[in-house]
């Protein structure tokens, strides 16, 4: 998508990111956030550059693992920007799926979610996902973030960044 806009006119959004992280900023700063330009922002750049922002996070209990059906934690990102319409019909809805980086495991591990890299035939491809501790069966994230329709039990939420190095409450 191309910037329609201002000094960045017909350039790539994800150039001008690399370019100017801080005009996406200004933007907002500035009442632009109904602007075509921002909503790809806010959709698309974090999920390719997850540590360079800050994401709500919700630590969730009562997750039904697929194969022993015990309970267990899972981790959630959102992102503050984005208005999340159904959130409260539909309470996981979450960023990131498929994409996490391989730095959020310990500070999911913190908060006794088990995260790992697996293989995954649905995606072909190997990404950070969701583990039971007690069978150690991988939750593929198209159930957990993405077509969960489980009751699940809203333990913790708080607001992260990343900084020097790791995963920290702000």
């Amino acid at each position: 998508m191309f910037m329609n806009f201002g000094k960045y006119r017909g350039q790539i959004i994800e150039e001008v990111y690399a370019k100017n992280p801080g005009y996406f900023n200004w933007m907002k700063k500035n009442g632009m956030t109904d602007k075509e330009e921002y909503l790809n922002f806010i959709e698309i750049i974090p999920q390719q550059y997850p540590e360079r922002f800050e994401w709500d996070i919700e630590i969730r209990d009562r997750y039904v693992c697929w194969k022993c059906k015990n309970n267990m934690k899972i981790i959630l990102m959102y992102k503050p920007e984005k208005e999340y319409t159904y959130k409260d019909v539909i309470p996981i809805i979450s960023e990131c799926s498929y994409s996490k980086p391989d730095s959020i495991i310990p500070l999911a591990k913190k908060y006794g979610v088990l995260l790992e890299k697996r293989y995954s035939k649905f995606v072909n491809d190997k990404y950070i996902m969701h583990i039971c501790p007690n069978c150690n069966m991988h939750q593929g994230d198209n159930f957990v973030v993405e077509d969960n329709h489980q009751r699940t039990q809203l333990l913790k939420q708080c607001r992260i960044c990343f900084r020097y190095g790791k995963w920290i409450t702000i």
